[in-house]
């Protein structure tokens, strides 16, 4: 039997390639159908995060999410329209950060009624999905750069945090997770980053506004990793799915990308 560290750098070795060849392989259209695969498991996964068991309630809810979303990004093809999600998205993870400092209290204002925990999947898929169809649409360059600076920031945390971690972050939220493993991401994608623009001979004027970019992403990849958890720690529940050996469900691998994608299509626009 693997261990899960073994599992996880394997699943790692052998999705990363095929992800990054479809990210500069397939156009925008054929990328944003393999997206949305991610999304209607990522939503029937949500349902099971929120209590709901039965099968075709599961699947109505699935479709709700599908349809909300396929819907915000017809809207979306509005400049302005794309900007007000946007700005939605990114103060809906500001209250969401709310709720995590604040856990226990206030659980019912976000999971006691069966309403908002649907339109919580809502906003926690719709704008993600939107905003990455957009970003492939701008160019595979700034794609990858989420992307990398993603898994940059995840993997810092998670060997900084396992050699130096001791004072928690979020201690009631994911025990896991250590204040010295949040810096260690941040140094990870700020280096991540530093190459990037080397590579990409970014005007040296643009260079801090991307620098912070690079901060503020994998700062808010960690919240979207922390949200998940309050619905797993609610629901009583260890990962999401068991679709990917050692790394979870499909919600396990995107969290941290449901709350960066919005905030990083809004800077790079920005920017």
């Amino acid at each position: 039997m693997l261990s899960g560290v073994v599992q996880r750098i394997i699943t790692a070795l052998v999705l990363a390639p095929v992800f990054i060849w479809a990210i500069f392989a397939l156009d925008t259209t054929y990328f944003s159908y393999l997206l949305l695969v991610f999304v209607v498991l990522g939503a029937w996964e949500f349902s099971r995060m929120i209590k709901i068991t039965q099968p075709v309630n599961r699947a109505l809810l699935t479709l709700f999410i599908v349809g909300c979303t396929l819907v915000a990004n017809n809207h979306a093809q509005n400049l302005d329209n794309l900007y007000i999600l946007l700005y939605v998205s990114t103060a809906w993870w500001g209250l969401n950060l709310f709720w995590v400092v604040n856990y226990p209290s206030h659980t019912q204002s976000w999971f006691g009624s069966g309403i908002v925990r649907s339109m919580n999947g809502v906003l926690l898929l719709a704008p993600m999905w939107v905003s990455l169809v957009s970003l492939h649409s701008k160019g595979s360059e700034y794609f990858l750069l989420l992307m990398l600076l993603i898994w940059a920031a995840d993997s810092g945390a998670y060997f900084v945090g396992r050699k130096f971690g001791k004072r928690k972050l979020a201690p009631r939220v994911s025990p896991g997770k250590s204040i010295e493993g949040v810096l260690g991401g941040v140094s990870f994608a700020l280096i991540t980053m530093v190459v990037f623009l080397q590579i990409q001979e970014i005007s040296t004027e643009k260079y801090l506004g991307f620098l912070l970019l690079a901060v503020v992403i994998s700062s808010v990849s960690v919240l979207g990793d922390l949200f998940e958890s309050l619905f797993k720690r609610e629901s009583g529940i260890k990962d999401s799915g068991q679709i990917f050996p050692g790394h979870g469900g499909v919600l396990d691998r995107i969290d941290s990308l449901t709350a960066a994608a919005p905030f990083f299509l809004l800077g790079v626009n920005l920017l």
